[in-house]
């Protein structure tokens, strides 16, 4: 089995990053939708190796897991795995375009806490 390296990855590169696209937008959208092809790619693989597991192993099918209920246990873990998705995928856009919003939405709030404390 590989070894998963890089799974709680901090630190981002530093210095400028270039615009491949008109736009710093177009390019964190691009981001978006490569994170998320990946995403994607590595469930179908998991997938389809576990279909082909369970189905050579002659335990259950599709009609099974279409009525699955999973229990809070499941739901605590699959909450879990993808709050880290959406981090994956919504990371760029995220790391690109939030630092302007969040200035302007910190020098607003300064604004308004001025206002509203006297």
């Amino acid at each position: 089995m590989a070894e998963r390296i890089n799974l709680d990855r901090k630190t981002w590169s530093k210095g400028s990053q270039p615009v491949v696209f008109e736009s710093e937008t177009v390019d964190a959208l691009a981001g978006i939708i490569l994170a998320l092809l990946g995403e994607v790619v590595v469930l179908k693989d998991r997938l389809d190796a576990n279909e082909r597991l369970l189905e050579a192993a002659g335990l259950h099918g599709p009609a099974n897991i279409d009525t699955f209920a999973p229990d809070a246990q499941a739901r605590d873990y699959r909450g879990t795995y993808r709050q880290g998705i959406y981090d994956r995928v919504l990371g760029t856009a995220r790391d690109k375009l939030m630092p302007n919003a969040l200035t302007e939405q910190t020098a607003y709030e300064g604004v308004l806490d001025a206002v509203t404390r006297d």
